[in-house]
């Protein structure tokens, strides 16, 4: 885990070559996500890592206006359509994950680099 004091950015852990990319593999990270248009803030994509140590909350909402879905491009090139099990509305900043929208919690954080290492 990062030393305490440190931005938020220092809590993100990221990719500077394709080669480096190997947890999760290419096929598995994505590199775009439509977010929900009520709450676009930034440019980011955030939701918190393991590294950060916050569980259970949205920093961001992915997009629900594809069918209650939304769409992500992968590191190696391919896009993706992602179903919800549940729909996405936005509340608030950052929003706590329903115990109904877990596993699409979970799949998107299984999609974004976890660690340093």
């Amino acid at each position: 885990q990062p030393p305490a004091g440190l931005p938020l950015g220092a809590f993100i852990p990221c990719f500077k070559l394709l080669t480096e990319i190997r947890n999760p593999q290419p096929a598995n990270l994505f590199v775009f996500i439509d977010v929900h248009e009520d709450e676009i803030l930034d440019s980011l994509f955030g939701i918190p890592t393991v590294a950060y140590g916050a569980q259970n909350q949205w920093w961001d909402i992915p997009a629900n206006r594809h069918g209650q879905a939304a769409n992500l491009s992968f590191a190696d090139g391919h896009a993706e359509h992602w179903k919800w099990k549940v729909p996405k509305v936005y509340t608030s900043l950052p929003q706590t994950v329903l115990p109904q929208e877990k596993e699409d919690y979970q799949r998107v954080q299984d999609a974004v680099r976890q660690t340093f290492n």
